[in-house]
């Protein structure tokens, strides 16, 4: 899995994950060090993800709680 985010003027590493990606690990190799800081470094910057069950984990919405996010309904292609 690879994962990168893009903004208007911006965008971040890419970052390369083995293996199956659970929501604790979501967290601890790619919200926390990554995310947080990207976001917090694009003022008004809005996170758009998709419903994969790392992205809906409960450590992941409860640190996302903190940035506007859009939301993205089930069965969304």
């Amino acid at each position: 899995m690879v994962w990168g985010a893009i903004a208007y003027d911006s965008r971040s590493t890419l970052i390369v994950m083995h293996g199956t990606l659970t929501g604790q690990l979501y967290f601890d190799n790619i919200l926390l060090p990554h995310v947080g800081p990207f976001l917090n470094g694009l003022p008004g910057a809005i996170l758009q993800q998709n419903n994969v069950r790392p992205h809906t984990a409960r450590v992941a919405q409860d640190f996302l709680c903190h940035f506007q996010t859009l939301p993205w309904t089930a069965r969304s292609p």
